[in-house]
């Protein structure tokens, strides 16, 4: 009896890939905010903002596809590339890769960032895709960059 129960637990544990299981760790001068069109989201008080969304990997590709997904679709909303893109890892070990941009938003210069990480899936585990994004005035932004980053490698599914 004991044993079925302890299949039951796994089998539900192993179900719940709900989004709001994620991690997101607010660094020194941000704090969590709650958002309904991200799964966890930190922000500091000068408007920089790191948010993560997490979605099924529906149809199931590669980080590849996923950054190529991203960028034609930023690129068609007027952002401009800002570098190569770049492997990154989090604290947790997932690989992935960050996308930079710049846009001009009320005649300033903005920088966002699109960081994207495939979870591949197992038994009974959907894959999972991460798109973390990272955005604020350039010169704030700037500033803020090393936390940023520091946050977004603190990402845990």
């Amino acid at each position: 009896m004991r044993t079925r129960w302890m299949f039951v637990g796994l089998l539900c544990a192993a179900m719940s890939t709900s989004a709001c299981g994620v991690t997101l760790r607010a660094q020194e001068g941000f704090a969590r905010v709650d958002d309904d069109h991200y799964d966890r989201r930190v922000a500091s008080a000068d408007g920089v903002v790191v948010g993560v969304r997490v979605m099924r990997n529906r149809p199931e590709a590669s980080v590849d596809f996923w950054i190529r997904a991203v960028d034609e679709r930023l690129r068609a909303r007027g952002y401009e590339p800002d570098g190569d893109p770049m492997a990154t890892q989090t604290s947790a070990g997932m690989r992935g890769v960050q996308l930079r941009y710049v846009q001009s938003v009320g005649g300033r210069p903005h920088r966002y960032w699109a960081t994207v990480f495939v979870r591949p899936g197992g038994f009974l585990r959907p894959s999972k895709v991460y798109v973390v994004e990272a955005g604020g005035d350039a010169e704030t932004f700037d500033r803020a960059a090393p936390h940023v980053q520091r946050t977004i490698a603190s990402l845990e599914p």
